[in-house]
């Protein structure tokens, strides 16, 4: 009984994925991070921007309470901190850089997670092309499309 109790448990180990390398815990900004509570980030909204947030009622809906900031990086033309309107945990970061920068925001973002954590996937799609960096818990994604250029922190 015992053998086929710890058989049972290799094998059904040997199916899962257990590739977490931390993209949950990364900081694309410092001092900020997903699964942080709402109240925190409000708290201490001056580390990352220069306005103090403001809920974003044309993005909000019943699930995400969604705050906007302002980027002290020049490139970005608005941040989004989407929030889960139950939990109150920061579920998604998004970045918005100007459109006339998408062609050198594209290489210098690539190049710069590609460093920091290792070499994307690639997909295209329809309406542009998205780099990913993912993990089980989190994924990095770079979307590009004509004049859009986003970088989006998320929880999976």
């Amino acid at each position: 009984m015992r053998w086929t109790t710890i058989l049972l448990l290799l094998l059904s180990l040997s199916g899962c994925n257990f590739n977490d390398k931390g993209l949950a815990k990364l900081q694309v900004v410092e001092d900020l991070k997903l699964g942080s509570l709402m109240e925190d980030v409000k708290q201490q909204w001056f580390l990352y921007s220069s306005k103090a947030l403001q809920v974003d009622q044309a993005v909000s809906s019943e699930k995400d309470i969604v705050y906007r900031g302002v980027s002290r990086d020049q490139g970005v033309t608005s941040f989004y901190l989407f929030f889960n309107s139950k939990t109150k945990k920061l579920e998604q970061v998004e970045w918005r850089y100007h459109s006339s920068m998408t062609e050198a925001k594209e290489q210098e973002l690539r190049d710069f997670w590609a460093k920091k954590l290792w070499e994307p996937s690639y997909h295209q799609r329809w309406d542009g092309k998205v780099y990913v960096w993912s993990d089980r818990k989190a994924r990095l994604e770079l979307y590009l499309a004509d004049g859009i250029c986003h970088l989006i922190h998320r929880l999976n």
